[in-house]
């Protein structure tokens, strides 16, 4: 079962997603987010559903939706 790790690039406005297959092969993905609105574009989700199913997707754009968040709460906070 593949597994990800995501990581907040706050500075510079991006999450990263890295994914992990059985094999152990690894591939990235980023995702910039506005840091005004939060929004962001995922033009990779029907390839990633396909290749790993629609509930892990629905985990990662969870755990992206989070990372984002956390980062516009950090940045109204003084």
């Amino acid at each position: 079962m593949a597994t990800f790790r995501t990581e907040l690039d706050a500075p510079n406005h991006i999450v990263l997603v890295m994914v992990t297959e059985d094999d152990g092969s690894e591939h990235d993905y980023q995702f910039d987010f506005d840091p005004r609105s939060g929004r962001y574009e995922f033009s990779e989700r029907d390839l990633l559903e396909r290749d790993f199913g629609p509930d892990f997707v629905e985990d990662m754009d969870l755990q992206v939706r989070l990372m984002i968040q956390r980062a516009l709460a950090k940045k109204k906070t003084p």
